[in-house]
This record gives structure tokens, sequence and C-alpha cells, in this order.
């Protein structure tokens, strides 16, 4: 069961903050805001606990390590029942190609970000986990020609009172 959390402007700042750069010292963030460093702190501790912050990681390029083919699968379940759909999606959360996978309404089942080497290794993939499956109605692979945007940020209104969001803590 989800709570509600309030985040007020310096939430928000902070949060707009640390998307930009997650290692940026406490000292500078709790500067920028216009708060004590044990504020701002107790303020990040907080907002860990409460799941708005779900992790502190490093953005690796996958193009730059030779991953170089993007692509994106829409895939449709023989048996869409709550078992194979269970089954499917922790087979997705297993496989290191798989960056993302989605079940999406319409046509088909789920919608699978993939990340590979070249097509061969597009082509092994699909063989041993989408093909190999045994519970694969159909597929359809989409291939990006160009990135034209990429974001992980969520923008925050640093300029609202406060606003209420779900906790998943």
């Amino acid at each position: 069961m989800s709570k509600f959390y309030v985040l007020d402007k310096v939430d928000r700042k902070l949060l707009n903050l640390l998307q930009k750069d997650n290692q940026t010292p406490t000292r500078t963030l709790a500067e920028k805001v216009h708060i004590s460093q044990p504020t701002c702190l107790r303020r990040l501790r907080e907002l860990r606990a409460a799941g708005i912050i779900s992790a502190d990681v490093a953005m690796v390029d996958p193009f730059a390590l030779g991953y170089g083919m993007l692509a994106f699968l829409e895939v449709s379940l023989t048996n869409q029942s709550d078992e194979h759909m269970q089954e499917f999606e922790a087979r997705m959360g297993k496989e290191s190609e798989v960056m993302q996978c989605y079940f999406v309404s319409g046509d088909f089942d789920y919608f699978l970000v993939v990340h590979v080497i070249d097509m061969d290794g597009y082509y092994q993939f699909v063989r041993r986990v989408i093909s190999g499956s045994g519970n694969v109605r159909h597929f359809q692979s989409r291939f990006p020609m160009k990135r034209a945007k990429f974001a992980t940020r969520i923008a925050f209104d640093e300029k609202a009172t406060e606003i209420q969001v779900r906790s998943s803590k």
C-alpha cells in the first residue's frame, strides 16, 4: 500500500539538483537551497527512506562500450494467465540485454528495450530468450535510427508551495 509524501520547495529543488549531478557534496546542495548541511542530510535520508530517491547510480553509455544496437520489441504471449505473465517478467528481469520491460495495453502484452552489441547479438538474444521461451505467440522488432532525446530526469516545479506524491515505502 502506497503512502503519500509531501514535497516542499526545498525537497523539489534538492531533487532537481541531484538529478543533474548526484555527486554534488551535501555542503554545496545545502548552500544552493539555503539550508544547513545537517538539515540537507536529514532531508536526503527522508527522501531515500520514503522511496522518492530510489537509487544513486552512475549512468553508463552503452554505445561507448560497444553496445551499438538498441531494439524495441513488442511481445505477445500465448498464455496470459497471471502465472505465465509473472514467469515472463521474472525471466526478462534476469536477462542482461533487457534494459526495460513494460506490461502494456494494446495489441501486444509487453514492450521491451533491449541493448546488444550488434545484429548477431540480437539474433542470439531472440533465439535464446524470445523464440526459446515457449510462451511467445508473436513479437515485432523496431530499431531506432537516431536517438532524438534521452532523459531520466523528472522535472519538479520549484514554485508551488508543496506537492503530494506517492511514497513507495
